[in-house]
């Protein structure tokens, strides 16, 4: 006796009904991660371009090296700590809308709960999630790249 036949057309809804939710959950947690992140990479461009243009002579060229290098360096520490978190959340929605599939599989009337063909679905979540999980590997480089801009127009002033 396969799975399906073992669990009847109620519990399989209830089941998709968890399903829905925790996918709703799930992709609220990314959200709030991916919010969070690019919203500190915001403030994090706006310090670095604003100390980049400092044209103080009080406060030295030795603060027109240092701070801008010191931003860079908290943004790339950021992107390293940040991309676990939102890999997690990626890997946990993906093995929802696995779960998902299934039920879809075992089911005779949830097809009527699908927007679009389960192909089609997955590829439109997976390019959802590749953004979230690819902003981490963008940034630290950018952020890599702004530091070594910042070291060489300091050596070429000089």
């Amino acid at each position: 006796m396969d799975k399906g036949s073992q669990l009847s057309d109620v519990q399989i809804m209830q089941a998709f009904q968890v399903c829905r939710a925790e996918l709703h959950h799930e992709y609220d947690v990314l959200s709030n991660r991916l919010n969070s992140y690019i919203t500190s990479q915001a403030f994090l461009v706006s310090a670095y371009a604003i100390s980049m243009g400092n044209m103080n002579l009080a406060w030295g060229d030795l603060f027109n090296l240092t701070f801008p290098l010191l931003l860079s360096f908290v943004a790339i520490l950021l992107s390293i700590r940040a991309q676990p978190g939102i890999g997690a959340a990626c890997n946990i929605i993906a093995r929802w809308h696995n779960r998902e599939a299934d039920l879809f599989q075992l089911a005779r009337g949830l097809d009527d709960y699908a927007p679009i063909a389960e192909e089609e679905l997955r590829v439109i979540h997976d390019r959802n999630l590749l953004f979230a999980q690819t902003s981490p590997w963008i940034f630290g480089p950018a952020w890599l790249l702004m530091a070594i801009l910042t070291i060489y127009l300091h050596t070429i002033k000089h």
